[in-house]
């Protein structure tokens, strides 16, 4: 018995410090989580022995079990702060588990073996009944620790054969007696309490290797996630120093700063300023998105005029609107319109959704940008006409890297990446975007921003900003 309670962490279901800790700590917090039914369950049965057997053997009962519940429940809260570091605290405390399953495993014994001696032995279903409730609860809830599990069932069991053994040794009775069936009851009975206790055990085991096994693939994932991570920064770094060269080379090429450019080179030149701007804008997003995914991307929030905003946020891209022969009109819009938010982030949405709506328009068609207001919401809408989007795209159009696979209406090749850092910067704004059919042909994208009221309005009348069309 004393080598019994020193058990080496070899002897435990898993000799890995990491793992032991885990079904240690496993252990302690179900024994907390279930102080409460143990203590219903005991207290009814010192209730019962109390009325019916012996109201002294019930106040012996009930002192064993608040001994054992306060030095079970005294290791189960260190258990709670062991390290895997501290290789002595765990092995007194493994030691100290089984002790104290020891403990109450024998107080319930006591309960079962006090009530059936002063009965007759026809009348020992009470203590029986007893033993199986303790038996089976201990099997569903410690089974993290096979050795304090087995200390448990090793008691109940011979108090399970105790009883009736001790009423046919005492009665003498013959093979055909009542008696011998109770003995053979009672081998039936331990038999399902070992093979609940197994299942039990092999489902909290098969449990265990397979949070192990999600574990190791999460590590996986992160280590892919971090290494992609740090190839686009570092690629996205090394190519804006020199693109940025490019880009300016070019500018000052097509503004005329070297002279007249003959018509063929200007082309080729045009070509190679716009492929540089897309370049760029590609390079841009892949840092906002290790920005926003890190979560690095700062926020300036600040009172903002939205008709201001939304005004130059279509002048901005009128011009690249007309090279698509598509037309950017903005609805009127009050000008005591005002949000909290990241003016430039919330532009770079409103962009991104004016570039989309006049990529995937027809030539000649109409792109529309307004605004509806209540007290306590804004909805920034922009309309086009254009071919829609496929039902089957609905679910992934706000994913990286996304884009609509109806590559025969695509006028302007994109990242895939711009939809899904406006949602991300319109939910940094406690807003929502989204998007829904538009009447008669095209999608209407809308973003939904809480509305701030500041505290100095302008004294002036309210005006309405109206772009050309």
């Amino acid at each position: 018995m004393a080598t019994f309670f020193k058990p080496s962490l070899s002897r435990l279901p898993s000799a890995d410090p990491n793992a032991v800790v885990a079904r240690v700590q496993n252990y302690a917090a179900r024994g907390l989580a279930t102080s409460g039914q143990r203590a219903v369950i005991f207290g009814a049965a010192v209730t019962l022995q109390a009325l019916y057997i012996s109201a002294t053997f019930a106040t012996i009962s009930a002192i064993l079990f608040v001994a054992a519940e306060i030095f079970n429940c005294c290791i189960y809260v260190k258990a709670r702060e062991l390290s895997v570091d501290d290789q002595s605290t765990l092995h007194i405390l493994v030691r100290q588990i089984h002790i104290g399953a020891f403990f109450g495993a024998g107080a319930v014994s006591f309960v079962a073996l006090s009530t059936a001696f002063t009965q007759d032995s026809t009348q020992h279903l009470m203590p029986m009944l007893f033993l199986l409730t303790a038996s089976v609860f201990a099997a569903i809830n410690n089974h993290q620790l096979m050795s304090a599990l087995l200390v448990q069932i090793a008691i109940y069991g011979a108090t399970f054969l105790a009883i009736p053994l001790l009423d046919l040794i005492a009665s003498g009775a013959s093979p055909r007696d009542g008696t011998w069936l109770n003995v053979l009851t009672s081998v039936a009975v331990l038999h399902f309490v070992v093979v609940c206790s197994a299942l039990a055990m092999r489902s909290y085991n098969r449990k265990i290797r397979q949070i192990s096994q999600l574990k190791v693939e999460a590590d996986r994932a992160n280590a892919a996630l971090a290494a992609k991570t740090e190839f686009l920064s570092t690629v996205s770094h090394e190519l804006r120093t020199p693109l940025t060269s490019i880009r300016a080379s070019l500018d000052m090429a097509m503004s005329g700063a070297f002279g007249t450019i003959p018509p063929t080179a200007t082309k080729v030149l045009a070509t190679a300023q716009r492929n540089s701007h897309r370049l760029s804008a590609l390079i841009d997003e892949l840092l906002d998105l290790q920005k926003i995914e890190f979560g690095m991307m700062k926020f300036d929030f600040a009172e903002v005029q939205l008709a201001k905003l939304i005004s130059d946020a279509v002048s901005d891209n009128r011009s690249y609107a007309q090279e698509l022969d598509v037309t950017l009109t903005m609805l009127p819009v009050d000008t005591d319109i005002h949000m909290r938010a990241d003016s430039v982030r919330l532009e770079q949405v409103i962009t991104n959704l004016l570039s989309n709506a006049a990529k995937f328009s027809e030539p000649g068609s109409e792109v529309t940008l307004g605004v509806t207001a209540t007290p306590e919401m804004v909805r920034i809408e922009i309309s086009d006409r254009g071919v829609g989007i496929d039902p089957a795209d609905h679910t992934r159009i706000f994913d990286s890297f996304s884009q609509l696979d109806n590559t025969d209406t695509r006028k302007v090749n994109g990242t895939g990446l711009g939809l899904n850092i406006s949602k991300r910067i319109v939910e940094a704004h406690a807003g929502k975007i989204g998007f829904e059919p538009n009447i008669g042909g095209g999608t209407v994208f809308f973003v939904e921003v809480a509305r701030s009221f500041p505290a100095e309005q302008d004294s002036q009348p309210q005006r309405n900003l109206r772009a050309a069309p």
